[in-house]
Parts: C-alpha cells; structure tokens; sequence
C-alpha cells in the first residue's frame, strides 16, 4: 500500500508522535515530494491545534478564586484549632489522671530550674546528640517489638493510647558504655508531623538520670530537663531500664503530656500495687 493512501492513519500517527523513526523519515521524505499529503496533514495539524485550544478550560473568575482562598484559610484554621485541642486532650487512663494532672500543673506553676547534677552532661546530653544522627533504622514497623526483646532486652517498645503516634522502628546504639536502643515515633498534630525519639538504656542507675526538674506521677517520679535547648524527659524502671524521651520540635509540656500517657506509667502503677 502507498503513503499516499494510508496518508490519513499515517498523520494522525505522526502527529501524536507514535511513529517508529524510520517511518516518520520515511513519511517526511515524501510529504517533500507529494504537495497533496503535505496539504492533508497542514490541515490535520490544524483541526489539532484547534481542539487543543477548544479543550482548554476557561479561567476561574476571580470570585470563585476568592472563595477557594477563604475556605483554605478556615481550613487551615480548623486544623490549627484541632492540633491545640488534640494536646489538651492527653490524659492518663483510670486513676492515673488526676496524678497527671497534679504533674503538669505543678510543672507550669514552678518552670523549669538548672540542672544540678553532672548526669544532664552526660547521659542526657549524649541522648540528644545520638536523636539528631541521620543514622539509618535496623528494624521498621510492626517488628520492632520481637527486634527488642530478641537484640536489646525483654522489653516492649513504649505505646501510646494516642492513635496519632506511631512506631517507625529502632536501631541499637550505646550510651555512655551502656547498651541501648533508639526508638522512632511519629506524632501528629493537627496537619504537621513531628519527630519523637525515646532511647531505652540497659542497667543504668537511678541517679544517672536524675538531674533537672523532678514531677511525681502517682508513686513514680519522672525528671524533667533542657539538654542543648531540647525537651528532655527520663524515668527509670525497676529493671534498671533507663527511659529517656525528646524531641527537638515539642515544648517540655507537650513532651510530657505524651510521655504521661505511654503504658510505661500504668504498667510500672500496676507493680506497685
């Protein structure tokens, strides 16, 4: 069959560009030569051009515009509403509460005072320049928890009664000699993502992680300090498993308002019983 008269699936094909490269030569060598096919596909490239400019949609007027931008905004200010009430929201479980409660009020009501002991410069510190390392995770997801218990201790990762917050995974490290586990949580606020890390130290001593500010919570005491400009906030369990919590994008009140809700705290009031 000639080119002249597959001209008219042969342009349609050329101009979408679906042609293999020895036919479009092929083709423009012979539109050179035939006045008639040039003059078929001009006028197939022209009804192209035409739908294309046919099918392009008009421009919003300026009050739909208008009205985008104001849902946006209310949008936008909805969601900021959301993040601030989720806060106001963490609460311990059971009799817990009213403990946590009596916590945070006195935390607002004294501030923060300067860390006494020589434990801020040391094992806090080093837990917050361990949490900015852009060091890969060895464990991600749902198999965090056998990870542990199988390379670090028989422990559980912390769990928060918060569906916003979420276990990314863990990667071993060491602290001042001692073994741990660096542990990655996302926590949603409102539309932003913030990092959380908790850092689990094996066989540490009590007043390696005492220093700062200390907050009963029930029978339990957390401590409370500010490592390098961080939220710092640590516990340690009967097992001698230290427990450090930061993240460089919360307060010290919202780092504990969380940490207060993790089982780490029903789990150890439930021992003490």
């Amino acid at each position: 069959m000639s080119l002249c008269a597959s001209i008219d699936t042969l342009s349609m094909a050329y101009l979408d560009d679906e042609l293999a490269a020895e036919e479009r030569r092929e083709l423009e060598l012979h539109l050179v030569d035939c006045a008639s096919c040039k003059l078929h596909l001009d006028a197939e490239r022209a009804d192209l051009q035409l739908l294309r400019v046919a099918l392009v949609p008009p421009p919003a007027p300026d009050t739909v515009k208008a009205k985008i931008a104001r849902a946006l905004d209310s949008e936008d200010q909805r969601a900021a509403r959301a993040g601030r009430k989720r806060w106001a929201r963490y609460a311990l479980p059971a009799t817990a509460v009213a403990a946590a409660a009596a916590a945070l009020l006195l935390f607002v009501g004294i501030g923060m005072k300067q860390p006494h002991t020589q434990a801020i410069a040391t094992v806090t510190h080093e837990v917050v320049r361990q949490q900015t390392r852009p060091l890969p995770l060895e464990v991600q997801g749902a198999s965090t928890g056998s990870w542990l218990r199988e390379h670090f201790a028989p422990v559980e990762p912390p769990q928060f009664d918060e569906p916003g917050i979420q276990l990314i995974g863990a990667r071993a490290t060491a602290v001042q000699g001692h073994d741990a586990a660096l542990l990655r949580y996302l926590v949603n606020v409102g539309i932003n993502r913030v990092s959380l890390t908790a850092v689990l130290i094996v066989d540490v001593r009590q007043d390696m992680l005492n220093g700062g500010e200390a907050v009963r919570i029930g029978n339990l005491t957390l401590h409370l300090a500010d490592a390098d400009g961080q939220p710092v906030v640590t516990y340690v369990d009967d097992k001698r498993i230290g427990y450090v919590f930061t993240s460089e994008r919360m307060t010290m009140k919202e780092l504990l308002s969380i940490v207060v809700t993790s089982d780490l705290i029903g789990r150890a009031q439930q021992q003490l019983r």
